[in-house]
């Protein structure tokens, strides 16, 4: 039988793990007033109302694509909807004790945003509270007909402090057909769904709107629609967003910036400091900050993985992190699989950049920098991995590999067997729910399967 949404929220909540293993020195203000007992577990995220339904009819004709929410921020997010109405409405509720209510104070909008323009709109939503829940859709002037809703909730403010949950996967592939593992994941309503590249399969694609029409297409699916309906997206590209195995600097130019246009208007986000836009970083508090790396668009082929301003941004930003995890959005692993496949495409990730490898894995050590993980896809399998073999520079540090959640799964993660660097290892369809706990230190993470069931569990000390 497949679980439903209050049995995999029921499991997230009854996932008790051990404590775990932080010296004094790491403790945070959580330890304060355990009597030396050691870590403790941070509180669980409050109650949300049940899902908002709002008096006005569904029309899914006019509003193909539902409610895309990106990038969380303590006071706001960004919104995007795609419609053939002329003019909209917008309705957003904001959950409270017993239900949802409308925001007081209501937040301000600029009037042209809705105004659609060739069909869509993009917009910041901003005057929002921190680490609260809200639902909003869009509608037809009058009020009478509406998108799907879509549920969100802001980020922690300053000093939030709380068990966060985030779902992530990548890969999607299989065009026209669901991407069942994502409902599962979806159906937890986390804190941000992880987008970790190759979204779209738009190799064929010339122009902006040919790359929209596969977005188009794929947030009308199983899978993808959930993600958006039940959470806000924080997402990266990686080569399918353009064209297989492209690097930014040597990629026709009229190409790429067409597919990162298209890629902005379609998956609502921030801009990033520098570069295509794409890194930057999103904060949850004193529990995580997300580093959203652009593995792509800066690549030279041959020497450069990240530009000289990615690469210094993220060494600062990971050095001045107060966060107790620092999670690196990566679409193609930093891991050393040369124990599994040698040298093979080492060209297509970190593996064949090694200085700039090294550069970041040495500061990370140097530094001693607590709570870092790594999260990225493109494999088509779900690992979880130490990053360099045993004796290696980080081989104390992890990654996770989520998907594919529709892409040919690697017939390779059945024939290998090196549970010391490679503990978790499997070629299921699948998408990933990670659980952070600040107090202990520590991330479960389960991958969940097309039929729901868990196909993996592992949980980490960092």
């Amino acid at each position: 039988m497949k679980p439903s949404r209050r049995d995999i929220l029921a499991g997230l909540s009854a996932l008790a793990v051990a404590p775990g293993c932080r010296s004094p020195e790491k403790a945070g203000p959580e330890d304060e007033d355990t009597g030396g007992e050691g870590p403790t577990p941070a509180p669980e995220r409050p109650e949300e109302p049940e899902p908002w339904a709002p008096d006005a009819e569904l029309d899914e004709d006019a509003f193909p694509s539902g409610v895309q929410v990106g990038d969380p921020r303590p006071d706001g997010v960004v919104v995007s909807v795609w419609t053939s109405e002329p003019v909209l409405g917008l309705m957003l509720a904001e959950g409270v004790e017993g239900g949802w209510d409308a925001p007081d104070p209501s937040p301000a909008l600029d009037l042209d945003a809705l105004v659609p323009v060739d069909g869509r709109t993009q917009f910041t939503l901003g005057g929002l509270k921190p680490d609260t829940v809200y639902s909003i859709c869009f509608s037809s002037q009058d009020l009478d007909r509406r998108s799907r809703v879509t549920r969100f909730r802001t980020a922690l403010g300053e000093d939030g402090w709380r068990v966060l949950t985030l779902a992530a996967t990548s890969c999607l592939g299989r065009p026209g057909q669901p991407w069942p593992s994502m409902t599962f994941a979806a159906a937890a309503d986390p804190d941000a769904f992880l987008l970790l590249g190759d979204i779209v399969y738009a190799t064929s694609a010339v122009t902006t709107e040919d790359f929209l029409d596969h977005y188009l297409d794929g947030f009308a699916l199983e899978g993808l629609a959930a993600a958006c309906s039940h959470s806000a997206l924080v997402a990266t590209w990686d080569d399918h967003e353009v064209v297989n195995e492209f690097a930014g600097g040597v990629t026709d130019p009229a190409l790429m910036a067409a597919g990162l246009e298209a890629f902005r208007l379609a998956i609502p986000q921030r801009i990033g400091p520098g570069g295509t836009g794409i890194w930057r970083k999103l904060s949850w508090g004193r529990v995580a900050d997300i580093f959203v790396l652009d593995s792509r668009g800066e690549r030279d082929g041959v020497a450069q993985y990240l530009s000289r301003d990615q690469m210094d941004w993220l060494k600062d930003g990971l050095s001045a992190s107060s966060a107790r995890f620092k999670l690196i959005l990566n679409s193609v692993p930093i891991t050393d699989y040369s124990p599994m496949i040698g040298d093979v495409l080492d060209e297509d990730r970190w593996q064949g950049y090694p200085d700039q490898r090294h550069e970041i894995l040495s500061h990370i050590e140097e530094e001693a920098l607590e709570g870092i993980l790594w999260i990225t896809g493109d494999f088509h399998m779900g690992t979880i991995s130490r990053v360099d073999p045993l004796e290696g520079l980080a081989a104390e540090r992890w990654e996770v590999m989520v998907g594919s959640a529709g892409s040919t799964p690697n017939i390779l993660a059945s024939l290998y067997d090196n549970p010391e660097q490679f503990p978790v290892m499997f070629d299921d369809w699948n998408s990933a729910l990670l659980r952070l706990d600040p107090g202990l230190g520590e991330v479960r993470v389960t991958y969940l399967g097309d039929d729901g069931t868990v196909l993996a569990e592992k949980t980490l000390v960092l």
